[in-house]
């Protein structure tokens, strides 16, 4: 008689996790991450590419419209993309004094417009990489 209430009592409590089963919306969750998974990847190749193409816009502008050598051009802006990722999370007036750097010696060298495309592209690459760092953080 007693195995027969613990058998009955075991059924319904089977009978309970299966209904709290099918009432769990783990299904709906994981299509819910799994969607966020994929915007914060578009989000992510997004901010890169308009990045990338507007480095790409850098360096021509600086080749047809200055008259300029792609090889100065393509070292002196990946420098000042480089630059950006290693003082990226610095205070803001170490990012202003690298910045007047660049453009001294612009002045001094005689590369005033490279330089001044220099600034520029470099603090892009600090917004894209706080831009970067939030979409990942989410």
């Amino acid at each position: 008689m007693e195995n027969e209430k613990s058998t009955a009592r075991d059924n319904d409590l089977e009978i309970v996790e299966i209904a709290e089963f099918k009432r769990d919306n783990t299904h709906r969750k994981i299509a819910k991450h799994e969607e966020r998974q994929r915007q914060k990847r578009r989000r992510f190749y997004g901010i890169l590419s308009v990045f990338a193409l507007g480095l790409f816009v850098a360096i021509l502008s600086c080749v047809f419209a200055f008259q300029m050598p792609v090889v100065v051009v393509c070292i002196v802006l990946v420098l000042e993309v480089m630059i950006a990722a290693c003082l990226y999370d610095a205070r803001i007036w170490v990012q202003a004094a690298a910045i007047i750097i660049g453009i001294t010696a612009g002045v001094i060298f005689g590369w005033l417009s490279l330089m001044a495309v220099g600034a520029i592209v470099y603090l892009a690459a600090v917004l894209v990489l706080y831009g970067l760092r939030s979409v990942l953080s989410e």
